[in-house]
């Protein structure tokens, strides 16, 4: 593993920012600082380790934005003479002002090796000290430095953005500024923070809870899509169905694929129509594909192995029937 500030990759072009493109905006909400950042992901690290199987390729820090480390994983089975792979971007979760894309390793790794793909976690500035459109900007620029470096053999026609809880939110910011819609094929949403319009008692009265005292409350941002054309084509949203944050996704993605009111009703664990999918994890709370919030004792743990494991195979099925086909 290696951390190097290369020379060749990033664009020369000055990275756009979100001033060209009014419909990509957030609403701001305060969040913690950046040392409890820091101190709360160095207790979740310590407590859950990361295998040394699942540690990047390699590390890399952009001209574009010197200050930030991008994750570069690179399946295990590639060869250097291989043909180029698809490219799956990530974005971590933490309410925009908690954790790093390191918090991410594992599952990034799991991807990339599983689905043969080359997977690339994106540091991204923290709030409250850098307020939007700094995060959607920073995730930009690194995309497209990312895209443009020609040391990782990129399959530049299939590049899909995803992200988890906040991270997922702000892929639906980034993926509308034009610069990066273009290269995008779709994104893939996992339990993602959409409406603000809802206090959290009213997002915690819409889910079935196991524990009614557990906190998820996640200080963040909503993106507005004011055209469907303002997104990439393919979209797939994932929602756990113990989390508050579900009803809200649920609704962005019908909404998106214009479901009638009969579909709406058949669709409220899983559909697929036109160039949208939705799945609701059944069993899991906010955080499952990262061992956060589990429930108490084996079985639950269990249930969440599988159930992750199942949505895994789910994404990557649908990875290259539909954004990262070749057809």
């Amino acid at each position: 593993m290696s951390f190097l500030r290369p020379g060749i990759g990033p664009s020369t072009k000055t990275p756009p920012t979100t001033a060209s493109n009014p419909h990509a905006r957030l609403v701001f909400h305060p969040a913690l600082g950046t040392q409890d950042s820091v101190l709360t992901f160095r207790i979740l690290r310590f407590l859950r380790p990361v295998p040394p199987g699942a540690r990047p390729t390699k590390l890399l820090a952009y001209l574009c934005r010197p200050n930030l480390r991008t994750r570069i994983f690179v399946p295990i089975s590639k060869q250097a003479d291989d043909e180029p792979l698809p490219l799956y971007l990530d974005l971590h979760g933490g309410g925009h002002a908690l954790m790093f894309a390191e918090f991410d390793d594992e599952i990034c790794a799991t991807i990339a090796n599983r689905f043969n793909v080359i997977v690339v976690g994106i540091e991204y500035s923290l709030t409250p000290s850098n307020r939007f459109p700094a995060l959607t900007n920073d995730v930009v620029a690194v995309a497209q430095a990312t895209t443009d470096n020609p040391d990782l053999n990129i399959d530049k026609s299939r590049i899909v953005l995803g992200g988890f809880s906040a991270g997922g939110n702000l892929a639906f910011s980034a993926a509308q500024v034009p610069q990066l819609r273009e290269k995008l094929k779709g994104v893939v949403a996992w339990y993602p923070v959409m409406d603000f319009t809802l206090t959290p008692d009213e997002k915690k009265a819409s889910r079935p809870y196991r524990n009614a005292k557990d906190l998820d409350d996640l200080p963040d941002f909503g993106p507005v899509f004011e055209r469907k054309d303002d997104i990439p084509k393919w979209i797939y949203i994932i929602g756990a169905e113990y989390d508050m944050l579900a009803k809200e996704a649920r609704g962005t993605v019908f909404d998106l694929a214009g479901l009638n009111e009969q579909e709406r009703e058949e669709g409220m664990y899983g559909f697929e129509k036109d160039s949208y999918k939705w799945t609701l994890v059944k069993d899991v709370r906010h955080g499952f594909t990262h061992g956060m919030m589990d429930g108490k004792g084996p079985d639950a743990d269990a249930i969440r192995k599988l159930r992750m494991d199942e949505i895994l195979e789910q994404v990557g099925e649908w990875l290259f029937k539909r954004p990262f086909s070749k057809n």
